[in-house]
C-alpha cells in the first residue's frame, strides 16, 4: 500500500527524509557524552543533564564549593581574617600624639646649684628650667603660669575676661622661657659673629623681662603675706592667699597696669625674636642634626 504524505508531496515512505515525523531534539552537549568535567560545571546536574529552573528547584547542581543543602562546604570555607585597619589607624594616631616629656623630680642638690635657700618647696619646679621663687615655693615658667591660671579660674571663672588674660600670660611665660633656653643652647655653635651677638642681645633682653616678672611677683607676694599671716598652715598658703594674689596681679587699683606692660613687652620680644633669630636657630639645629647623622660629631 502506498501512503501519501501531503506535506512532502511524496507517496513512498522510502522517499521521505529521515527527519520527517521525528521529534525535534536539542543538539547533544559535552555533558551528555559523559565528559569527566561535566559534573563539575554549574550548568549541569549531577547526572550530566542540562540544568534548568525545575531541576534546580528539585536538586541543586553539584558544585565542589557547596554541599547538597546549598551551604558553603566547610572544607573550603575561608577563615575570616581579623581587620587590622582600625588597629593601624589607632596605632598611627597614638604615634602622632606628642608624648609628654618626663619631668625629673628636683632634689636638694638641684636647689643648691641654683642658689635656692633651704626649706623651699620643690614639687612645682622642673630642675631643667630656670627657677622662679614665690612665697616658699619654687616654680618654672610653665608651672607658674598654670598656678596663676588655676587661681584666676577659681576666683573669676574660665570664661571671664581676667581668665583669658591669665591664659595668655601663661602662654607668654612659656614662650619667653623656651626661646631664651633655645637661644642659649644655640649660641656656642654659631660661627657668624654678627648673628651670635644679635642672639646674645635678645637673651639679655629676655633676662631683663624675667627680672621684671620676679619684681612683679615680689609685689604680689607682699599682699599675700599680709593677707595670710593669720591663716598660714605648715608653710602652705590657704585659699585666701591665692585669691589675694589674683586680686593683686589683675586688680585695677593694684598691679594690673604693671602686668599689662609686662605682657606687652613679652609679646613684642617674642615677635622680634621670631623675625630675627628663629631662622638662624633652625639653620644651626638642622646643621647639627646633619653632622650627627654623618658621624661628624
Amino acid at each position: 500500500m502506498t501512503n501519501y504524505y501531503p506535506c512532502t508531496g511524496l507517496y513512498n515512505e522510502e522517499e521521505c527524509p529521515s527527519w520527517y515525523g521525528a521529534t525535534p531534539e536539542r543538539p547533544r552537549t559535552q555533558a551528555q557524552f559523559g565528559n569527566c568535567y561535566s559534573n563539575l560545571s554549574p550548568r549541569y546536574t549531577s547526572d550530566g543533564q542540562y540544568a534548568t529552573y525545575n531541576s534546580l528547584r528539585g536538586s541543586p547542581p553539584f558544585s565542589p564549593r557547596y554541599t547538597s543543602s546549598g551551604r558553603p562546604s566547610p572544607s573550603i570555607r575561608r577563615p575570616r581574617r581579623n581587620s587590622t585597619t582600625a588597629e593601624k589607624r589607632q596605632s598611627a594616631t597614638e604615634e602622632r600624639k606628642p608624648r609628654p616629656r618626663p619631668v625629673r623630680t628636683a632634689t636638694e642638690a638641684d636647689a643648691k646649684r641654683h642658689g635656692i635657700p633651704a626649706g623651699y618647696s620643690l614639687k612645682n619646679w622642673d630642675p631643667a628650667e630656670e627657677p622662679i621663687m614665690l612665697v616658699g615655693s619654687v616654680f618654672d615658667a610653665n608651672s607658674l603660669g598654670q598656678w596663676i591660671y588655676d587661681w584666676t579660674v577659681y576666683h573669676h571663672g574660665a570664661s571671664s575676661p581676667i581668665g583669658e588674660v591669665a591664659s595668655e600670660l601663661w602662654l607668654l611665660l612659656i614662650q619667653l622661657a623656651g626661646k631664651i633656653k633655645r637661644a642659649g643652647e644655640t649660641v656656642p655653635r654659631i660661627r657668624s659673629k654678627e648673628n651670635r651677638e644679635m642672639i646674645e642681645d635678645f637673651m639679655e633682653a629676655g633676662d631683663r623681662l624675667t627680672n621684671k616678672l620676679r619684681q612683679l611677683l615680689k609685689a604680689c607676694e607682699a599682699f599675700m603675706l599680709r593677707s595670710s599671716a593669720k591663716h598660714e598652715k605648715d608653710g602652705q598658703l590657704v585659699k585666701s592667699a591665692g585669691v589675694e594674689f589674683v586680686e593683686t596681679l589683675f586688680g585695677r587699683d593694684r598691679e594690673l597696669e604693671r602686668t599689662e606692660r609686662l605682657m606687652t613687652s613679652v609679646r613684642l620680644w617674642n615677635l622680634r625674636f621670631d623675625t630675627n633669630c628663629e631662622d638662624i636657630i633652625k639653620e644651626i639645629h638642622s646643621q647639627t642634626c646633619y653632622d650627627v647623622a654623618a658621624g661628624v660629631i
